[in-house]
Formats: C-alpha cells, structure tokens, sequence
C-alpha cells in the first residue's frame, strides 16, 4: 500500500497519474441538494411518498407494492423521468432483500433512461448504485468504475424531485470499496469527505455510515481503541434516528474492535448486545446486513476463542448467503430466459415429450425389476425361516412372515413410487415444461406480431401454472415436509408470491410456535390446495387489492382468508366448482370450511378448521 507520507512528491503525483480511480482529482465544492417540484400526478406522487416511508422503515413488500402500483400507472415510453425514479427505488428494496440479478436488471434500464434525458444527476444517481451493488457482491472489476463515473457525473448544482444519491453517499460507498481493497489513504479521504458533506447537510444516516466506515478503517490497520470511538459515534447517531440496520453494523463493529484490543470480556458483552438488537429489529434489518453481522460476529468470536460461537454464527452466514444466492439463482434463470432466442419449432416439443414418455416407460420397467428382486430376496429368506421353524408352529409363523411380507412390500412400494414419481416430475416433466414455457416465450419475443402470438401466451401461461402444480405434488410427496409447521411456511411462502406476482398486498398473521404434529400426504396436499384455491379465486374473480391470511392455533389448525374485493354474487350463486372443491377437501381430511361473504358485505372470508392432536392431548 501506497503512503503518502512514505514517497516524495513526484512519486506521489505519479501515482495520482496512474492510478486516477483512486486519488481525488477534484477539490471542487458542490451545493447542496435542491428539491424541484414533484410530479404533477398526484396518485403517482403518493405512491412514490409512501414507497419511500415504507422503505425507510425497511417494510420491503409494502414498499414494493406502491412502487409497483406506481410503475403501473405510467404510459410506456413516455414518462421516462418518472420510471428512472421508481426503477432504482425498486432496485434498492431489491438490493437490501438480496436479489442482487434483479436490482441489476432495474438499474441498467435506470442507467438507459439517464443517459438518455442527458440528465447528470440521474447518471451519477444511477452509476452510484450500481457500484454499490457490485460492491456487496465482491466484483472487483465494475465496483470501482461506476463510483468513479458517479463522481465524475454528479454535477456542481444538484436538483432532483424525489430522494437520490447525493454526493456524501458516493464518497461514502467509494471509502467503504477502497477499504476493501486495503487502498487506506484514498479510503481515508473519501470516508472524511462523506462525513463533512453530511455534517453540513445534517444527514444523519450518511454520518452515522460514514463513521461505520471509519472504524472500519481503522480496523483494517490495526487501531482498534481509534475503531471503537467511531462505532460508538455511528451508533449513538444510528440509535437516534432509529437506523436500526446501521446500528447493528455499529455494534457488531465494537465487539470486533474490542476483540481485537484483546478485551475479551467487554468483547463477549458487546457481541451479546449486538445480537439482542438485532433480534428486536429483524423486521428493520436487511438480509444483507445480517448477512454482515454474521460474518463480522464469527470473526470476533474467533478472535476471543469461542470456537463454538463463531462457528454458529458461520453457519447463520451460510444460511443467510445461501438464501440470497438462491433468489439470485431464480432471478438469472428468469433473466436468461427473457434474452435466449426462440426458434419456434413446436415439433422439437413433441419430440421432447415422446422422449419424456419413453424415460417414464424405461423408469417404469426398471422399478418392476428392482420390487422382483426386492421380492424375491424376502421370498428367500423367508423361506429359510420357515424351515428352520418347528413343525408344530409352521402354519402360524408362515401366516405372520405372509402378513409382515406383504406391509413391507406396500410401504416399500409406495416410498419407492413417491421417490420415483418426485425424481420423474422433477427431472422429466419439469425440464419438459420449462423447456415448453421458454420456447414460447423466446418465440413472443423473436416474433412479437407473429399471427399464433394468442397461442403462445396462452401455452406458457398454462406450462407455467403446471410446473407450479408439479412443484406443489412433488412438495405433498416428500416425507421430510410432513410436519404443520412445515405446511404452515410452505403456504406462506405461496401465498406471498403468488399474490405479489398478481400486484395483491398480503397481510399476514402467523403463530411464530406450532406443535410438532406429523401430517399425511393426503392432509398437507388437501389443505394446501384449498388455501390455493381461495388465492386463485381472488386473483381471478375478486378484483382486490388486499389479502389478509391468519393461521393460528386453535385445538388444530385455523386458516382465515379474506380479501377485500367484489364478495359473492348477490343471487347465492358461486362462481365454477372451486367452493365445491375446496368443501369435498375439506370433508376429505375431517376439516370444518366455511365461505361467505366478510363483514361490511365487500370481499369473501374463508374459514377452515382442521382439528389436530398434539402428543399431550
């Protein structure tokens, strides 16, 4: 690492020559931020006024909502100003929830929007968050580039309508990067310039980063009791305005500061601390930073010497990186989808599908052959017990080994048929629908004024509703998911995205505790369809914007759906056969249901009750 103290001037200008990413090359002074007037929709401007209030109390799936809804709400190509906005506000909920592919794919559009209204200051709002996102996912080769373009960008009178980068954030996430890097004295300018400009601007949350920042510095070169001022200065100002996931990121900071100094004691008390805070402000902490806190922890708990706590709190961060890895794995997968071409050829669909035909037959004889062999081997050695019985209790042990025989070959059969069946759905049906739902897909998008345009839609919206339904079998199938809490979370999770796939708002209500009751295949797939049921109903015929689920519970499981739209029809009658449904599988499982219309006569409630024994009862 390069000091400037340790070279002589013309070494030092040299290198400011070489290496102009790093070293500031402007002294300018900028103004502050000056606010235009809002956009004159004033439906758009409350979307946008309360995404961004939402956003600040890290309520994520609310703030997605009104910036959806939002979005919605504008004429293709001709609002551009108004997308740019909304396009990186999405991009950073997207960022903090760890959809990283996703925030990417918002902000190169943002970028687009920019450069072409040749507006500056959303340029440098958009390069600034896109070095941001490279940063968090350690790409080396894009961070940098983009925080430089968002510097050399930002321009000496700012103005903007809505919240957006200001220059204190850019200096900021550059001091961050270059500390990352180990480049200290660029980091140093760049962390104290971001703390000056949000000083004068009373930015609180950009002061509070920037001195978390400073420890992180200090840190890095071995000034631990410097490091431990800092975070204490980026906490109390982080507490104040109620920044919890700074806070943590503060706090987590002075236990590592601690252990560093040797303070083992004063170390474990500060981890401990950091950890209840965030426990109690979970909800306000992005998985991104608690992705940070893990890893920061474990570091610390190394470094004191409690293996046992380190390694804990490595493998939260396994778990937490892991679930960001895998949303990002959906997101490119549906990204790639979006930009393959399509060659249209329908026949190499039939072809596919013969082949899936002929792999299930193939499957099908090979499971005949192993449940013979399976079969004859126990046909065997029962046979020698039988001989070596005595003769007097032959008929009697025959008649027990037949029985016995014949429940292990239906228990085997029917996990090896289960076992298969997932394997086949998966590996068979699965590829074949994807693969059906792609080609059509590329084929809209190679051909968009093509005449059959009606029918692809329509074939990738039914392949997709059927990988959802196989995913949903292959889900009932699987004994390692048969517990209630495990169907509870799994009807969450589907509600969640179904309904936020549909622009619906979810309001849910789950017992955090259940008791550990085994369910059935039977039970877990009828409960789980009619909760599918009713969301699909909604989605379909009632026009709402809001779905509230409850389930808590009561002797036994109680699901309580509402939604706030249309309601039954006024004559009694029902729409299709989805209630008949919902009620023979209801009967099915022993489960008491409900439907009528919800208080105030808007919107349809559903109740089911499903009366379960705990092992105390």
């Amino acid at each position: 690492m390069l000091s400037k103290g340790r070279i002589g001037p013309k070494l030092w200008l040299l290198c400011c020559w070489i290496f102009p990413a790093v070293i500031p090359t402007d002294a300018q002074e900028f103004l502050p931020m000056r606010r235009l007037p809002p956009f004159a929709d004033t439906t758009l401007h409350r979307h946008i006024e309360q995404a961004l209030d939402h956003m600040d109390g890290f309520h994520g799936d609310s703030a997605m909502y009104h910036i959806n809804q939002a979005l919605g709400l504008l004429v293709p190509d001709h609002q551009p100003e108004e997308e740019h906005y909304l396009l990186c506000y999405r991009a950073e909920v997207l960022y903090y929830e760890g959809l990283f592919n996703a925030a990417m794919r918002d902000l190169n559009r943002a970028e687009r929007i920019a450069r072409d209204l040749n507006d500056s200051i959303l340029i440098a709002n958009a390069y600034n968050l896109k070095g941001l996102l490279h940063e968090n996912i350690q790409d080396s080769k894009e961070a940098l580039p983009y925080l430089r373009l968002a510097l050399d960008w930002f321009p000496h009178l700012p103005a903007s309508r809505y919240p957006i980068s200001e220059l204190y954030h850019i200096h900021g996430n550059m001091g961050s990067y270059l500390t990352t890097l180990g480049r200290t004295d660029s980091a140093r300018y760049h962390l104290e310039t971001s703390l000056r400009l949000a000083s004068e601007a009373g930015a609180q949350r950009a002061m509070a980063v920037a001195w978390w920042g400073l420890g992180n510095l200090d840190l890095r070169v071995g000034e631990p009791m410097v490091a431990l001022d800092h975070y204490d200065r980026s906490w109390a100002i982080a507490d104040a305005a109620k920044d919890h996931d700074i806070g943590v990121d503060a706090l987590v900071g002075r236990g590592l500061a601690l252990a560093q100094a040797g303070r083992i004691s004063d170390a474990r008390e500060a981890l401990a601390r950091a950890r209840a805070y965030l426990v109690t402000h979970r909800a306000q902490v992005g998985l991104v930073t608690q992705r940070n806190f893990a890893r920061m922890a474990s570091h610390a708990y190394e470094r004191i010497g409690e293996l046992p706590e380190a390694l804990e709190r490595l493998g939260e961060w396994h778990h937490i990186d892991s679930t960001i890895t895998a949303q990002n794995i959906r997101t490119a997968l549906s990204t790639q989808a979006m930009l393959l071409k399509a060659d249209g050829d329908l026949e190499l669909a039939r072809i596919e599908r013969q082949r899936v035909a002929d792999q299930l037959g193939y499957e099908q004889r090979r499971r005949r052959w192993l449940i013979l062999i399976a079969s004859l081997t126990v046909i065997g050695l029962s046979t020698l017990l039988l001989v070596n019985n005595a003769r007097q209790r032959h008929r009697r042990r025959s008649a027990e080994l037949e029985a016995q025989y014949a429940v292990q070959e239906r228990t085997i059969a029917e996990l090896r048929v289960r076992e298969q069946v997932s394997r086949d759905l998966h590996d068979d049906l699965g590829v074949g629908l994807s693969a059906l739902k792609l080609r059509s897909e590329m084929s809209l998008r190679a051909d968009p004024g093509a005449t059959n345009v009606p029918f692809l839609r329509e074939q990738a919206s039914a392949a997709e509703e059927l990988i959802t339904s196989m995913r949903d079998i292959i889900w009932a199938l699987q004994d390692d998911q048969g517990s209630l809490d495990d169907l509870v979370a799994y009807i969450s999770s589907h509600a969640r995205h179904y309904l936020d796939v549909h622009g619906i708002a979810l309001r849910a209500t789950v017992d955090e505790a259940w008791p550990a009751i085994p369910l059935t295949s039977q039970q877990r797939r009828n409960l789980f369809l009619i909760v599918k049921e009713a969301l699909h109903n909604v989605v379909k015929h009632a026009n709402a914007r809001q779905v509230e689920l409850r389930m808590t519970w009561v002797d036994g499981l109680l699901v309580h759906v509402e939604d706030d739209g249309l309601g039954l029809p006024e004559d009694g009658r029902r729409r299709g056969n989805g209630s008949v449904n919902m009620a023979e599988r209801a009967r099915q499982v022993g489960a008491v249901f409900d439907l009528a219309n919800a208080p105030g006569g808007r919107g349809v409630r559903i109740r089911l009750h499903v009366p379960l024994r705990t092992n105390e009862s």
